[in-house]
């Protein structure tokens, strides 16, 4: 009879605890903050590594083959247009320059003598002093002494340019990006001696994806930073958009020419180009701190209903998420517009938890 009357005691006991424990959970409100969602208007900003270039590039070489004997210019100088800025050992063109005025000399000579002889014989065939055929001979002499001494003159005029292509000068104004061939060299035609940027435009290259590159706009406004200047900011337009792949994952080139280049921008630098992508659909975003993932790794929020004089209900939302944009991150299934979604204190709340909302809270 005690053992059963000890049992009955003990039910009604844990009865009375567990009543307790049920009255204390519906009365725990927690305060928490919330947001009202709504569809929006978002710009996406994406960062791209890229490379300062230009084409305004010049591999210089000389046009004749040789050995170097002065190289004048120097890493980095600031040259003018017609400016010297290295020499070939000029022996072998002086000597060869000299030779074609020395064969000119006697070309004029035998053209002198063929035109008095041509002269003489036309006066005496006039006379009929002379035959039909002499006159013929001298008249063929002297013509072939004219083209004789017209082919001299074009070796000697190009005797004379090989001679100056013995200096190499610089083409345009610009500075000198590289130096590839020294003093004592022997180069041909086809060995650079010197790179000259020649101060034309600066332009980045960088490659977007497949999924960015529909969304890019010629003329298109983009951020740079030169990393090597202290993420120096500098302002570009984007010059041309590739249309074909370029293999790098199946991105395609981008070219954004640099507004007001800076002198320390250097040609080589590596740069961060920051591409705002303009949305044309609105979105429903919501802050990171509102989402919470369970378990089996799926994405929640808890949305507030049954709101009576600001106070309400939890209910756990599964979500898809989006890109993160400037305005939270995109919520692409899960919300409708005017969801009121806890952002802070979301964490500590459990399903059908009772919440006071107080908005803005930091």
């Amino acid at each position: 009879m005690k053992n059963k009357l000890l049992i009955c005691t003990l039910l009604v006991l844990l009865l009375a605890c567990g009543k307790d424990k049920n009255e204390d959970n519906a009365g725990d409100v927690k305060s928490v903050v919330y947001e009202k969602v709504e569809k929006k208007d978002y710009d996406v900003k994406r960062s791209y590594s890229g490379t300062v270039n230009t084409e305004a590039l010049s591999d210089l070489s000389f046009r004749v083959s040789g050995t170097i004997n002065n190289r004048i210019a120097q890493l980095g100088d600031v040259v003018k247009k017609g400016q010297i800025l290295a020499t070939l050992d000029p022996i072998e063109y002086q000597l060869s320059y000299q030779q074609s005025l020395s064969d000119l000399d006697k070309g004029n000579a035998n053209l002198a003598e063929s035109t008095a002889n041509f002269k003489r014989s036309e006066a005496l065939y006039l006379e009929n002093s002379i035959s039909k055929a002499s006159y013929d001979s001298a008249t063929a002499n002297y013509k072939s002494a004219i083209s004789s001494v017209k082919a001299l003159e074009d070796a000697v005029n190009l005797a004379k340019v090989k001679l100056d292509y013995t200096m190499l000068v610089a083409p345009s104004d610009g500075s000198i990006g590289e130096v590839k061939s020294e003093v004592n060299q022997t180069v041909s035609p086809n060995t650079v001696v010197f790179v000259l940027n020649t101060f034309g435009e600066r332009y980045v290259e960088f490659n977007v994806s497949q999924s960015v590159v529909g969304d890019l706009n010629l003329g298109e406004e983009v951020e740079i930073e030169i990393i090597s200047l202290n993420n120096l900011k500098i302002k570009g337009t984007i010059t041309n958009i590739g249309t074909l792949s370029v293999g790098y994952g199946g991105t395609y080139p981008i070219k954004a020419k640099i507004i007001d280049p800076l002198d320390n921008v250097k040609v080589g630098m590596t740069a961060k180009v920051i591409v705002t992508i303009n949305k044309p659909e609105k979105i429903i975003a919501v802050p990171l701190t509102a989402i919470l993932t369970a378990p089996n790794g799926e994405k929640y929020v808890y949305v507030v209903q049954n709101l009576e004089n600001n106070v309400g209900v939890v209910k756990k939302r599964v979500v898809t998420l989006g890109d993160t944009t400037e305005i939270g991150v995109e919520i692409l299934s899960g919300l409708e517009n005017n969801d009121v979604v806890v952002t802070k204190g979301s964490s500590v709340l459990l399903e059908d938890q009772k919440v006071s909302l107080l908005k803005g809270a930091e």
